[in-house]
Protein backbone atom coordinates (compact mmCIF):
# COMPACT_ATOMS: atom_id res chain seq x y z
CA UNK A 1 0.00 0.00 0.00
CA UNK A 2 1.35 3.47 -0.60
CA UNK A 3 -0.46 7.00 -0.79
CA UNK A 4 -1.72 8.44 -4.28
CA UNK A 5 -0.58 11.02 -5.45
CA UNK A 6 -3.94 13.11 -4.30
CA UNK A 7 -3.61 11.48 -0.49
CA UNK A 8 0.11 12.57 -0.31
CA UNK A 9 -1.26 16.26 -1.23
CA UNK A 10 -4.07 15.58 1.30
CA UNK A 11 -2.02 13.99 3.52
CA UNK A 12 0.54 16.61 3.99
CA UNK A 13 -1.95 19.60 4.03
CA UNK A 14 -4.04 18.31 6.24
CA UNK A 15 -1.09 18.04 8.94
CA UNK A 16 0.46 21.01 8.19
CA UNK A 17 -3.00 22.81 8.42
CA UNK A 18 -3.64 21.28 11.94
CA UNK A 19 -0.44 21.98 13.39
CA UNK A 20 -0.56 25.60 12.30
CA UNK A 21 -4.34 25.47 14.03
CA UNK A 22 -3.06 24.04 17.21
CA UNK A 23 -0.38 26.96 17.77
CA UNK A 24 -3.28 29.69 17.30
CA UNK A 25 -5.18 27.29 20.00
CA UNK A 26 -8.00 27.21 17.21
CA UNK A 27 -9.56 24.06 18.70
CA UNK A 28 -12.56 23.61 16.54
CA UNK A 29 -10.53 23.87 13.48
CA UNK A 30 -8.18 21.24 15.01
CA UNK A 31 -10.70 19.22 15.91
CA UNK A 32 -11.87 18.74 12.60
CA UNK A 33 -8.63 18.80 10.95
CA UNK A 34 -8.63 15.25 13.23
CA UNK A 35 -11.56 14.23 12.10
CA UNK A 36 -10.44 14.57 8.47
CA UNK A 37 -7.11 12.69 9.17
CA UNK A 38 -9.34 10.02 11.14
CA UNK A 39 -11.38 9.56 7.82
CA UNK A 40 -7.58 8.87 6.48
CA UNK A 41 -6.79 5.92 8.50
CA UNK A 42 -10.47 4.58 7.49
CA UNK A 43 -10.19 4.94 4.31
CA UNK A 44 -6.40 2.99 4.80
CA UNK A 45 -8.07 0.27 6.34
CA UNK A 46 -11.02 0.08 3.75
CA UNK A 47 -8.48 -0.14 0.56
CA UNK A 48 -6.84 -2.96 2.44
CA UNK A 49 -10.20 -4.80 2.83
CA UNK A 50 -11.37 -4.49 -0.79
CA UNK A 51 -8.69 -6.11 -2.27
CA UNK A 52 -8.83 -9.17 0.38
CA UNK A 53 -9.80 -12.43 -1.06
CA UNK A 54 -10.45 -11.86 -4.52
CA UNK A 55 -9.77 -14.80 -7.07
CA UNK A 56 -8.37 -13.49 -10.43
CA UNK A 57 -7.97 -15.73 -13.82
CA UNK A 58 -6.28 -15.34 -16.66
CA UNK A 59 -7.69 -16.65 -20.09
CA UNK A 60 -6.04 -16.56 -23.34
CA UNK A 61 -6.31 -18.86 -26.64
CA UNK A 62 -3.92 -21.49 -26.63
CA UNK A 63 -2.67 -20.27 -30.37
CA UNK A 64 -1.85 -16.90 -31.64
CA UNK A 65 0.34 -15.36 -34.42
CA UNK A 66 3.20 -13.01 -34.41
CA UNK A 67 1.75 -9.59 -35.32
CA UNK A 68 -1.78 -10.71 -34.82
CA UNK A 69 -4.12 -8.52 -32.46
CA UNK A 70 -4.62 -11.80 -29.68
CA UNK A 71 -7.75 -11.03 -27.30
CA UNK A 72 -7.18 -11.86 -23.45
CA UNK A 73 -9.42 -12.04 -20.72
CA UNK A 74 -8.96 -11.22 -17.01
CA UNK A 75 -12.17 -12.36 -14.38
CA UNK A 76 -12.06 -11.27 -11.13
CA UNK A 77 -14.11 -13.76 -8.44
CA UNK A 78 -14.97 -12.57 -5.07
CA UNK A 79 -16.22 -15.61 -3.00
CA UNK A 80 -16.79 -13.57 -0.04
CA UNK A 81 -18.66 -11.37 1.06
CA UNK A 82 -19.64 -7.81 0.49
CA UNK A 83 -19.67 -6.02 -2.81
CA UNK A 84 -16.00 -4.71 -3.77
CA UNK A 85 -15.73 -1.80 -5.96
CA UNK A 86 -12.97 0.43 -8.16
CA UNK A 87 -11.02 -2.24 -8.86
CA UNK A 88 -7.96 -2.58 -11.22
CA UNK A 89 -6.47 -5.53 -12.95
CA UNK A 90 -2.53 -5.14 -13.80
CA UNK A 91 -0.57 -7.31 -16.80
CA UNK A 92 2.58 -7.53 -18.39
CA UNK A 93 1.98 -10.48 -21.03
CA UNK A 94 5.62 -11.10 -21.96
CA UNK A 95 8.63 -9.27 -23.55
CA UNK A 96 8.13 -7.37 -26.89
CA UNK A 97 4.10 -7.55 -26.18
CA UNK A 98 2.12 -4.54 -26.73
CA UNK A 99 0.84 -2.89 -25.01
CA UNK A 100 3.72 -3.67 -22.69
CA UNK A 101 1.33 -2.70 -19.76
CA UNK A 102 -1.79 -2.89 -19.57
CA UNK A 103 -4.67 -1.66 -16.86
CA UNK A 104 -8.12 -2.66 -16.86
CA UNK A 105 -10.44 -1.59 -14.62
CA UNK A 106 -13.47 -3.28 -12.91
CA UNK A 107 -15.74 -0.89 -11.49
CA UNK A 108 -18.16 -3.60 -9.07
CA UNK A 109 -17.77 -7.11 -8.47
CA UNK A 110 -20.57 -8.56 -6.40
CA UNK A 111 -20.36 -11.13 -3.51
CA UNK A 112 -20.17 -14.58 -4.85
CA UNK A 113 -19.73 -13.41 -8.36
CA UNK A 114 -17.54 -12.23 -10.92
CA UNK A 115 -16.60 -9.84 -13.17
CA UNK A 116 -14.35 -9.79 -16.61
CA UNK A 117 -12.71 -7.30 -18.65
CA UNK A 118 -11.00 -8.09 -22.10
CA UNK A 119 -7.61 -6.43 -24.19
CA UNK A 120 -6.46 -6.82 -27.06
CA UNK A 121 -2.29 -8.23 -27.04
CA UNK A 122 -0.26 -8.34 -30.33
CA UNK A 123 3.11 -10.62 -29.50
CA UNK A 124 6.39 -9.79 -31.13
CA UNK A 125 7.98 -12.89 -30.07
CA UNK A 126 7.20 -16.11 -31.34
CA UNK A 127 7.80 -19.24 -29.33
CA UNK A 128 6.09 -20.57 -26.27
CA UNK A 129 5.00 -18.61 -23.42
CA UNK A 130 4.21 -19.36 -19.87
CA UNK A 131 2.12 -16.88 -18.70
CA UNK A 132 2.07 -18.42 -14.98
CA UNK A 133 5.53 -17.13 -14.70
CA UNK A 134 4.30 -13.00 -14.68
CA UNK A 135 1.99 -12.43 -11.70
CA UNK A 136 -1.15 -10.32 -12.04
CA UNK A 137 -1.42 -7.36 -9.66
CA UNK A 138 -4.84 -6.09 -8.55
CA UNK A 139 -5.63 -2.52 -7.03
CA UNK A 140 -7.90 -0.86 -5.67
CA UNK A 141 -8.14 3.13 -4.95
CA UNK A 142 -11.46 3.00 -3.13
CA UNK A 143 -12.48 4.74 -0.88
CA UNK A 144 -11.75 8.81 -1.39
CA UNK A 145 -8.67 7.45 -3.65
CA UNK A 146 -5.88 8.80 -1.53
CA UNK A 147 -4.27 5.45 -1.11
CA UNK A 148 -3.43 2.80 -3.80
CA UNK A 149 -3.87 -1.06 -2.62
CA UNK A 150 -1.67 -3.57 -4.75
CA UNK A 151 -1.89 -7.26 -4.43
CA UNK A 152 -0.27 -10.02 -6.65
CA UNK A 153 -2.46 -13.11 -7.76
CA UNK A 154 -0.94 -15.86 -9.22
CA UNK A 155 -2.69 -16.70 -12.52
CA UNK A 156 -1.59 -20.02 -14.89
CA UNK A 157 -1.90 -20.16 -19.04
CA UNK A 158 0.38 -21.13 -21.94
CA UNK A 159 0.32 -19.70 -24.66
CA UNK A 160 2.11 -20.44 -28.07
CA UNK A 161 3.30 -17.38 -30.28
CA UNK A 162 3.25 -18.75 -34.39
CA UNK A 163 5.49 -17.08 -37.08
CA UNK A 164 4.14 -14.21 -38.43
CA UNK A 165 3.70 -15.63 -41.80
CA UNK A 166 3.42 -13.78 -45.68
CA UNK A 167 2.23 -15.45 -49.21
CA UNK A 168 4.51 -17.53 -51.84
CA UNK A 169 4.94 -15.57 -55.08
CA UNK A 170 4.50 -17.25 -58.98
CA UNK A 171 7.67 -17.77 -59.22
CA UNK A 172 7.56 -20.19 -55.91
CA UNK A 173 4.87 -21.90 -56.78
CA UNK A 174 5.90 -22.96 -60.08
CA UNK A 175 8.88 -24.72 -58.05
CA UNK A 176 6.36 -26.14 -56.07
CA UNK A 177 4.53 -27.54 -58.41
CA UNK A 178 7.09 -28.26 -61.05
CA UNK A 179 4.92 -27.25 -63.75
CA UNK A 180 2.86 -24.44 -65.53
CA UNK A 181 0.93 -22.63 -62.88
CA UNK A 182 -2.29 -22.67 -64.41
CA UNK A 183 -2.05 -26.97 -64.74
CA UNK A 184 -0.76 -27.22 -61.51
CA UNK A 185 -3.91 -24.83 -59.81
CA UNK A 186 -5.99 -26.91 -61.57
CA UNK A 187 -4.98 -30.29 -60.53
CA UNK A 188 -4.08 -29.54 -57.50
CA UNK A 189 -7.29 -27.52 -56.08
CA UNK A 190 -8.84 -31.12 -56.63
CA UNK A 191 -5.63 -32.53 -54.58
CA UNK A 192 -5.73 -36.25 -57.10
CA UNK A 193 -5.39 -36.84 -60.34
CA UNK A 194 -6.30 -40.62 -61.48
CA UNK A 195 -9.54 -41.83 -60.90
CA UNK A 196 -9.95 -45.10 -59.58
CA UNK A 197 -13.31 -46.04 -58.04
CA UNK A 198 -16.33 -44.71 -56.84
CA UNK A 199 -18.24 -44.51 -53.13
CA UNK A 200 -20.61 -43.89 -50.98
CA UNK A 201 -20.89 -40.46 -49.64
CA UNK A 202 -19.55 -39.64 -46.31
CA UNK A 203 -20.22 -36.87 -43.81
CA UNK A 204 -17.07 -34.41 -44.81
CA UNK A 205 -16.63 -35.27 -47.75
CA UNK A 206 -15.92 -32.01 -50.55
CA UNK A 207 -19.48 -31.67 -52.88
CA UNK A 208 -17.26 -31.10 -55.84
CA UNK A 209 -16.55 -35.40 -55.80
CA UNK A 210 -20.16 -36.05 -56.17
CA UNK A 211 -20.77 -38.55 -59.54
CA UNK A 212 -24.20 -37.00 -59.77
CA UNK A 213 -24.90 -39.85 -62.79
CA UNK A 214 -24.28 -42.43 -60.64
CA UNK A 215 -25.80 -40.59 -57.53
CA UNK A 216 -29.25 -40.45 -59.54
CA UNK A 217 -28.88 -43.99 -61.31
CA UNK A 218 -28.48 -45.56 -57.49
CA UNK A 219 -30.81 -43.04 -55.76
CA UNK A 220 -28.00 -42.20 -53.18
CA UNK A 221 -25.29 -39.84 -52.84
CA UNK A 222 -21.66 -41.24 -54.70
CA UNK A 223 -18.37 -39.73 -54.78
CA UNK A 224 -15.72 -40.20 -56.99
CA UNK A 225 -12.06 -41.74 -55.01
CA UNK A 226 -8.83 -40.39 -57.13
CA UNK A 227 -4.98 -41.65 -56.80
CA UNK A 228 -2.50 -39.34 -56.08
CA UNK A 229 0.08 -38.94 -58.54
CA UNK A 230 3.33 -41.35 -57.68
CA UNK A 231 6.35 -38.97 -56.98
CA UNK A 232 4.92 -35.58 -56.73
CA UNK A 233 5.11 -34.07 -53.44
CA UNK A 234 6.97 -31.11 -52.23
CA UNK A 235 10.00 -31.03 -49.13
CA UNK A 236 10.37 -28.04 -47.16
CA UNK A 237 14.13 -27.60 -45.27
CA UNK A 238 14.32 -24.84 -42.91
CA UNK A 239 18.41 -24.14 -42.82
CA UNK A 240 20.63 -23.57 -39.75
CA UNK A 241 20.91 -20.09 -38.56
CA UNK A 242 24.00 -18.07 -38.48
CA UNK A 243 23.56 -17.24 -34.31
CA UNK A 244 20.73 -16.10 -31.63
CA UNK A 245 21.19 -11.93 -31.52
CA UNK A 246 21.70 -9.19 -33.58
CA UNK A 247 21.16 -9.79 -37.61
CA UNK A 248 22.16 -13.17 -37.70
CA UNK A 249 18.39 -13.26 -35.06
CA UNK A 250 16.55 -11.27 -37.44
CA UNK A 251 17.72 -13.67 -40.74
CA UNK A 252 16.75 -16.83 -38.92
CA UNK A 253 13.00 -15.53 -37.53
CA UNK A 254 12.54 -14.56 -41.45
CA UNK A 255 13.40 -17.69 -42.66
CA UNK A 256 10.95 -19.39 -39.78
CA UNK A 257 8.19 -17.06 -41.66
CA UNK A 258 9.26 -18.15 -45.06
CA UNK A 259 9.20 -21.65 -43.94
CA UNK A 260 5.92 -21.32 -42.27
CA UNK A 261 4.12 -19.43 -45.09
CA UNK A 262 5.43 -22.06 -47.79
CA UNK A 263 4.46 -24.94 -45.62
CA UNK A 264 0.88 -23.31 -45.36
CA UNK A 265 0.31 -22.91 -49.49
CA UNK A 266 1.44 -26.51 -49.55
CA UNK A 267 -0.67 -28.06 -47.31
CA UNK A 268 -3.96 -25.65 -48.74
CA UNK A 269 -2.94 -26.76 -52.47
CA UNK A 270 -3.37 -30.52 -50.97
CA UNK A 271 -0.07 -31.63 -51.88
CA UNK A 272 1.94 -34.42 -50.29
CA UNK A 273 4.77 -31.90 -48.48
CA UNK A 274 7.15 -32.61 -45.72
CA UNK A 275 7.89 -29.79 -43.31
CA UNK A 276 11.86 -30.76 -42.44
CA UNK A 277 13.47 -29.38 -39.47
CA UNK A 278 16.65 -31.30 -39.51
CA UNK A 279 16.06 -32.74 -36.46
CA UNK A 280 14.89 -36.25 -37.61
CA UNK A 281 11.29 -36.07 -36.94
CA UNK A 282 10.25 -34.68 -40.14
CA UNK A 283 6.16 -33.37 -40.25
CA UNK A 284 4.20 -35.15 -43.41
CA UNK A 285 0.64 -33.75 -44.76
CA UNK A 286 -0.36 -36.37 -47.41
CA UNK A 287 -2.50 -34.05 -49.48
CA UNK A 288 -5.67 -34.64 -47.05
CA UNK A 289 -4.88 -30.90 -45.83
CA UNK A 290 -3.89 -32.78 -42.32
CA UNK A 291 -0.94 -32.10 -40.50
CA UNK A 292 -1.03 -28.19 -40.93
CA UNK A 293 -1.11 -27.27 -37.31
CA UNK A 294 1.60 -29.75 -36.25
CA UNK A 295 3.57 -28.39 -38.55
CA UNK A 296 3.48 -24.49 -37.79
CA UNK A 297 3.69 -25.52 -34.10
CA UNK A 298 6.88 -26.91 -34.92
CA UNK A 299 8.23 -23.65 -36.29
CA UNK A 300 6.88 -21.79 -33.64
CA UNK A 301 9.48 -23.59 -31.57
CA UNK A 302 12.28 -24.16 -33.18
CA UNK A 303 15.93 -22.68 -32.00
CA UNK A 304 18.23 -21.24 -34.99
CA UNK A 305 21.28 -24.16 -33.88
CA UNK A 306 20.85 -27.04 -31.43
CA UNK A 307 21.01 -30.29 -33.15
CA UNK A 308 19.67 -29.77 -35.83
CA UNK A 309 20.81 -31.15 -39.44
CA UNK A 310 19.27 -29.82 -42.36
CA UNK A 311 22.24 -30.51 -44.60
CA UNK A 312 21.54 -34.23 -43.29
CA UNK A 313 17.88 -33.91 -44.25
CA UNK A 314 19.06 -33.58 -47.69
CA UNK A 315 21.05 -36.59 -47.85
CA UNK A 316 18.39 -38.32 -47.02
CA UNK A 317 16.67 -37.37 -49.59
CA UNK A 318 18.75 -38.60 -52.17
CA UNK A 319 18.92 -41.44 -51.31
CA UNK A 320 15.21 -42.18 -51.97
CA UNK A 321 13.73 -42.54 -55.87
CA UNK A 322 11.57 -40.57 -57.42
CA UNK A 323 11.48 -36.91 -58.33
CA UNK A 324 10.26 -33.80 -56.01
CA UNK A 325 10.53 -30.60 -54.84
CA UNK A 326 12.81 -29.10 -52.58
CA UNK A 327 12.49 -26.01 -51.07
CA UNK A 328 15.17 -25.09 -48.94
CA UNK A 329 14.72 -22.04 -46.72
CA UNK A 330 18.62 -20.40 -45.65
CA UNK A 331 18.63 -18.46 -42.63
CA UNK A 332 22.63 -17.27 -43.83
CA UNK A 333 24.87 -17.81 -46.55
CA UNK A 334 25.18 -21.53 -47.21
CA UNK A 335 27.70 -22.89 -49.86
CA UNK A 336 27.68 -26.24 -51.81
CA UNK A 337 23.50 -26.19 -51.45
CA UNK A 338 23.39 -26.51 -55.61
CA UNK A 339 24.62 -30.04 -55.90
CA UNK A 340 22.79 -30.88 -52.51
CA UNK A 341 19.34 -29.25 -53.98
CA UNK A 342 19.62 -31.35 -57.47
CA UNK A 343 20.48 -34.78 -55.55
CA UNK A 344 17.45 -34.62 -53.20
CA UNK A 345 15.06 -33.10 -55.97
CA UNK A 346 15.60 -36.29 -57.94
CA UNK A 347 15.95 -36.82 -61.99
CA UNK A 348 12.86 -34.68 -62.92
CA UNK A 349 12.89 -32.82 -59.45
CA UNK A 350 12.71 -28.96 -59.09
CA UNK A 351 14.39 -27.16 -56.46
CA UNK A 352 15.03 -23.63 -55.30
CA UNK A 353 16.91 -21.96 -52.01
CA UNK A 354 14.39 -19.52 -50.35
CA UNK A 355 17.08 -16.54 -48.79
CA UNK A 356 15.64 -15.33 -46.12
CA UNK A 357 19.12 -13.32 -45.48
CA UNK A 358 19.09 -11.32 -48.56
CA UNK A 359 16.67 -9.15 -50.54
CA UNK A 360 16.74 -12.01 -52.76
CA UNK A 361 13.78 -13.70 -50.59
CA UNK A 362 11.37 -11.35 -52.03
CA UNK A 363 11.45 -13.50 -55.34
CA UNK A 364 9.61 -16.72 -53.14
CA UNK A 365 7.83 -14.46 -50.80
CA UNK A 366 6.14 -11.53 -49.68
CA UNK A 367 4.00 -9.67 -47.23
CA UNK A 368 6.27 -10.47 -44.28
CA UNK A 369 6.38 -7.81 -41.44
CA UNK A 370 10.03 -5.66 -41.67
Amino acid sequence: MRPTQQGTVYLWTLGLFSVFLLGFRAHLAFLLGSFALGCAGVAWVLARRNVRGLRVRREAPRRTRVGLATPMRWIVRHPGRGTRVGLEVEDRPARGAQPVRIVAELPVVEAGGESAVGAEVTFGRRGEIDLARQPLEIASRFPLGLFRVTGQVQAGGRLLVRAAEGRVTRRLQRVMHGRRPVEARRRHARGDDVIYGIREYRHGDDPRRIHWRTSARRGSATVTQWRTEEGREAVVVLGRGAGAGGSAGVHFERAVSSAATIWRACVKEHMRVTLDLGDGRPIRSLGDGRGLERGLDALARVQAQGNRKPRAALARLAGFRGRRAVLYVSAAREGGLKDALAAAAGRGGSHAVVPAWSKGLARFVRGLPA
